[in-house]
């Protein structure tokens, strides 16, 4: 997956001080979330993008509780996929959920991680990526949901 969403400058401070990487991620995902329920979803994207790159970092930083920060990550590559799908952007979406499931499994792999904790998550994300797999059917000429590819745009 190669979308960025944070500025290097952002990256660098969370990378830094990531005990403030929760307070972004609560921000960006409301913001994204205030966008959403509007359905303003080009001006969500990058927010939301914000939010699911700051659960990676805090994934790596491992300073917040890690069953917390599963969910994060979770819930912000759910987000993320629903609304890239919102601007017609299919396989990026699928790119987020396979990128959170192998970076989940990573910790699962790596010892971090009992199954139990992530059970839950994994269950879910796999059960989202295989409606996407399900409804984007190539050979299905199942369209988008909406038309225009958008660019993703920094923050």
């Amino acid at each position: 997956m190669n979308m960025r969403f944070l500025c290097k400058t952002h990256r660098e401070h969370l990378l830094n001080e990531p005990t403030r990487a929760k307070a972004f991620w609560s921000v960006a995902f409301d913001t994204a979330q205030s966008f959403y329920d509007q359905c303003l979803w080009s001006e969500a994207l990058p927010h939301i993008g914000c939010a699911f790159e700051t659960s990676d970092i805090m994934l790596t930083s491992k300073v917040e509780d890690p069953r917390q920060t599963y969910e994060l990550m979770s819930s912000s590559s759910v987000l993320l996929a629903y609304i890239l799908l919102k601007v017609g952007q299919v396989d990026e979406a699928r790119n987020v959920y396979w990128f959170t499931i192998k970076r989940l499994e990573r910790e699962l792999s790596e010892g971090n991680a009992n199954y139990p904790e992530l059970q839950h998550n994994l269950g879910f994300l796999y059960r989202c990526v295989e409606s996407l797999i399900i409804t984007y059917r190539p050979e299905s000429g199942t369209a988008p949901i909406c038309g225009d590819k958008t660019d993703i745009s920094l923050h």
